[in-house]
């Protein structure tokens, strides 16, 4: 093998070697992948994230509040009402003056419907002196919730006043009390008598509306995910050439990669011969 031959094939031996070197250009590439793989993921989990904490808000819940008084004599609170730990983020309680009477009003607000169910007895407690009963309840039968409460409240006088208020997360649709918003009913009792509250509201049940929607969430984001990774995948792919294509010398003849098998390439021949 002459110098000559010797030059060619090894030239033709570095540009393979070079060839399957991974460029600059490469490691970029996968690096700017890596990072927005890393991104793709924090915004999954964050999602996902969102999905399982709205879980503590899904179900039915209840708005509303109620009132119990008394006449305000000058030497009196009137009703006080003892909330049970359990509810205070959800039960606010205040003082209420008004019309000549003084006592408690407490607000609760998204009350679940187990929750809402104690209300009775946290009325009841407010008359300890008294035999004042009441029993209140809240469930869902399919697309319907229905509200009943039964109350003995014949222990009290004329002078005390009693008013509870609901409010549903959907229309009403049936109540003996009156009816005040499109969600809202408020009954007020008649002190000395048995009262029975009722209300249906239709809607439709939170936590299946919820989980359908977080599904459709979920899914369309995989979808997009998915799409994403791919298109970077096809864009920042290795351009750089394979192994195998013809490559230029550097006196622009056109040679083999496979020249490097230790004969020279019909370019290498027609050099040698000149």
């Amino acid at each position: 093998m002459n110098p000559t031959e010797a030059g060619t094939m090894f030239d033709v031996q570095r540009r393979k070697r070079e060839q399957m070197r991974p460029g600059p250009g490469v490691a970029r590439r996968r690096s700017m992948i890596g990072a927005f793989v890393a991104v793709l993921v924090i915004v999954g989990s964050m999602t996902l994230s969102g999905c399982g904490n709205s879980q503590h808000l899904v179900g039915d819940r209840l708005w509303g509040e109620f009132i119990l008084a008394t006449k305000d004599t000058g030497d009196t609170k009137g009703p006080q009402v003892s909330i049970p730990e359990s509810m205070s983020s959800n039960m606010v309680d205040q003082q209420y003056r008004a019309d000549g009477r003084i006592g408690t009003r407490v607000t609760f607000d998204q009350l679940t419907l187990g929750q809402f169910d104690q209300i009775g007895d946290i009325i009841g407690e407010a008359y300890p002196n008294s035999s004042v009963d009441m029993n209140i309840r809240a469930t869902r039968s399919g697309s319907v919730v229905r509200m009943r409460g039964v109350a003995d409240f014949t222990p009290l006088t004329p002078d005390d006043y009693v008013e509870m208020t609901v409010r549903f997360a959907g229309p009403v649709s049936a109540t003996n009390g009156v009816q005040t918003s499109n969600e809202g009913v408020t009954w007020k009792p008649t002190p000395g008598q048995p009262a029975v509250m009722t209300a249906e509201a239709d809607y439709p049940d939170p936590s299946t509306a919820d989980f359908g929607k977080w599904t459709l969430v979920i899914t369309g984001i995989s979808l997009i995910v998915v799409a994403l990774v791919i298109f970077m995948a096809w864009w920042f792919r290795d351009r750089s050439p394979r192994v195998g294509k013809p490559l230029d010398d550097p006196d622009g003849n056109s040679t083999a990669s496979e020249a490097g098998d230790g004969q020279a390439g019909p370019t290498d021949d027609r050099r040698v011969h000149h």
